[in-house]
């Protein structure tokens, strides 16, 4: 059982440990199978149908950008190459991906179903993040800005700009002080009408690592999950605090 976002995060690992043919291995492998914007959760033998995750093909994405230019032409089986890979993973972001997950027009933020990013418990359902994610965002923006760079000229740029004003818009200004963990909502709900999470979670240094969330704001959210979410040796998934929305 292999899973496709914990692959591509330690592929990541790899690539600053100097293996990028080790990745470029893994990333061919991984390319064969996007169909649609998708991506498998899970490589189950030969079974790669469940393919209910949000942040797998937008990491998958990353490492392709961090494996560097020289392999974006790249043949894999069925004649693509990874650029037009990471085209197809963009498009269905942007237009509807055939397991759920949608850019949102109005913001130009993605929405995601429940249980599709790391924080992904089932029952007893302790973090199901539906709606618009944090992490999902930024993963999101680095695509967008990418895709504008290989694929110049088709409006990811703009897509692009209306994410990042979105993310400083509704993410930040969080009355605790810190990045917002993500905006509740309903399938086809934008989110301007979400609901916002309150509770301090991780997910939001991933964002300030990716440098899509920049200064005061970033500096709060570090200097809180320092003070709340640090324990000997770890971090916790969700600090100790009070929080106004429910947890389900």
């Amino acid at each position: 059982l292999d899973w496709g976002r914990d692959t591509f995060i330690v592929a990541r690992g790899l690539l600053s440990s100097g293996r990028k043919e080790d990745v470029a291995g893994i990333v061919r492998t991984f390319a064969r199978l996007e169909r649609k914007g998708t991506l498998p959760n899970t490589l189950n033998g030969h079974d790669n149908s469940n393919r209910e995750t949000s942040d797998a093909p937008l990491w998958f994405s990353l490492v392709v950008e961090e494996l560097g230019e020289e392999y974006l032409n790249d043949g894999i089986n069925g004649g693509r190459s990874l650029s037009e890979v990471l085209i197809s993973i963009g498009t269905g972001y942007r237009d509807g991906a055939e397991n759920g997950v949608k850019m949102d027009e109005k913001s130009g933020l993605v929405w995601s179903p429940s249980h599709y990013t790391w924080m992904d418990t089932n029952y007893p359902a302790g973090s199901p993040r539906e709606g618009y994610p944090i992490e999902i965002q930024a993963l999101w923006v680095k695509l967008l800005n990418h895709l504008d760079r290989i694929d110049s000229g088709k409006g990811w740029g703009e897509i692009s700009d209306k994410a990042i004003d979105s993310i400083e818009q509704l993410y930040a200004g969080n009355i605790n002080g810190w990045m917002t963990d993500h905006l509740q909502a309903e399938e086809g709900r934008s989110a301007f009408d979400a609901a916002r999470d309150d509770a301090l979670r991780p997910n939001a240094l991933i964002a300030i690592a990716l440098d899509v969330v920049k200064g005061s704001i970033a500096q709060k959210t570090v200097l809180a999950a320092k003070e709340h979410l640090m324990v000997p040796g770890a971090i916790r998934t969700l600090a100790p605090l009070p929080v106004e929305l429910p947890l389900e």
